[in-house]
């Protein structure tokens, strides 16, 4: 017995044992980085590809093979985490959580780049000028997986211009996390200026665009919006969920930390020009993108430390853009940025609340809570929660719209505050009704405290 290699122009090589004249099946192992010549001609080839296709077991065992070659070339697992890279210059090509694909790259996405601005550049006025300078797509050169742990070797390259890269990928199968840390070393660019360094990630969206959803990490409060949902000169009962929603959409969001500010904004298309709707000192530093049943929130840890960077959300083109060198800061000499280490979380969860602002309630709790708020203790009061909030329909109200109970807890002290008033003895305390809000405030937090601890309290007549 000897044994042949197979060479399948565009497909990956696999090498089977097989005797001349009659071989026997393909065993399907992968062979990777080698040149597969065959050792027996093209006859001896065409009788080995027969048998393996009156082989049942032997074609899985092929396609396997195939399937893993085009997909990625290392995988790292943990827990219900699943992650695989890189194949043409990507960053992270498959993500799978419980069996769903949250990140899939398909072939020829440029997902990690490094920009330069134009040679000899130096004034404002040049930079401004929005010149093409060179992009230093990145190359893969090695992938390693251990265990949970990805490391991946390769450069931002573009003919002598060369910026090597060490990227470690891990997965926390426990918390639910991918922890992803690129090293960059921008040294050997000399004299040139780096204009831009982005590293993208391919949702895996659903196919409906009014299911999909995004948030922002503010310092004040979270801006979640949907992608249906466009609030620009519209009234409060148009904001609502509906089967189909108002246009323009909002395509696209994100979040940029400069040295101490930092900006929210959002847009209708990649062509129209961005709304800024929250900007202080310092971002908490998360993103996310969400569906009804599962959702991925990117946090930059140390936000303000790590500045500039800035977090994009596609929604239309289904893609998530960490830029550890925003487009919207100035061009930095490559020499001022020597080597430098840039580090996000990936964190899955399985609800349309992001994983930096969960819900105040276990989902369970908070529709006992709205459809007691509906039912009323002395008769059936949808208007509770429709007046403030546009819709009765408990669903859109924690899946859609996304409201925190604290804040559905506020149409019942807004005016006459009886009905917080006979809540709040139901759990034991006394309250005036005419208490300033900041006092309602935090009967209110009691009251969810009190939920969380011991379920939703019975009510008698308020």
């Amino acid at each position: 017995m000897r044994s042949c290699m197979i060479a399948v122009p565009g497909v990956a090589r696999a090498s089977c044992p097989c005797v001349a004249g009659a071989s026997r099946p393909c065993s399907g192992r992968l062979l990777r980085g080698r040149d597969a010549r065959g050792t027996h001609g093209r006859d001896a080839h065409a009788t080995v590809l027969i048998h393996v296709l009156r082989s049942h077991v032997l074609v899985t065992c092929c396609l396997l093979a195939l399937g893993l070659a085009d997909a990625f070339a290392a995988e790292a697992t943990s827990g219900d985490l699943a992650v695989g890279a890189a194949r043409d210059g990507g960053l992270i090509d498959s993500l799978r959580y419980k069996g769903r694909e949250v990140l899939r790259a398909e072939k020829g996405l440029v997902a990690a780049a490094v920009t330069l601005a134009p040679a000899g550049d130096g004034t404002p006025e040049s930079l401004l000028a929005h010149r093409a300078g060179e992009v230093l797509a990145a190359a893969v050169e090695d992938v390693r997986a251990d265990a949970n742990v990805l490391t991946v070797k390769g450069a931002y390259a573009d003919g002598p211009l060369r910026v090597p890269f060490t990227r470690r990928i891990a997965l926390d199968g426990g918390q639910r996390t991918v922890h992803v840390t690129e090293e960059a070393d921008f040294g050997g660019l000399g004299e040139r200026a780096v204009a831009k360094h982005a590293l993208s990630l391919p949702l895996a969206v659903c196919k409906d665009p009014h299911l999909r959803m995004l948030a922002f990490g503010g310092a004040g409060r979270a801006e979640m919006f949907r992608m249906d949902m466009n609030d620009v000169n519209r009234g409060g009962q148009q904001l609502i969920s509906a089967p189909r929603g108002h246009r323009p959409y909002w395509d696209i969001g994100g979040v940029q930390q400069l040295a101490g500010s930092y900006r929210i904004w959002k847009a209708n298309h990649a062509d129209t020009p961005a709304y800024p709707v929250d900007e202080g000192a310092g971002s908490p530093g998360w993103a996310d993108y969400s569906e009804p049943d599962w959702g991925l929130t990117v946090v930059v840890d140390g936000p303000a430390r790590r500045a500039p960077w800035s977090v994009e959300i596609d929604a239309r083109k289904g893609l998530l853009t960490v830029a550890p060198h925003p487009a919207s800061q100035l061009p930095t000499a490559a020499k001022a940025l020597g080597k430098r280490s840039f580090g996000f979380r990936l964190v899955l969860h399985d609800t349309s609340w992001p994983a930096s602002h969960p819900c105040e309630l276990e989902l369970s709790l908070y529709r006992a809570l709205l459809k007691d708020m509906a039912t009323g203790s002395r008769a059936p009061s949808p208007w509770v929660l429709s007046t403030p909030v546009g819709t009765a329909d408990i669903d859109t109200i924690i899946v859609r719209e996304r409201i925190q109970p604290s804040v559905m807890l506020r149409t019942l002290y807004r005016g006459d505050a009886w009905q917080m008033q006979g809540r709040m003895k139901t759990i034991g305390l006394q309250t005036p009704r005419n208490q300033p809000l900041a006092a309602w405030d935090a009967c209110a937090r009691q009251y969810l405290e009190h939920i969380r601890k011991h379920g939703l309290p019975k009510r008698g007549g308020d």
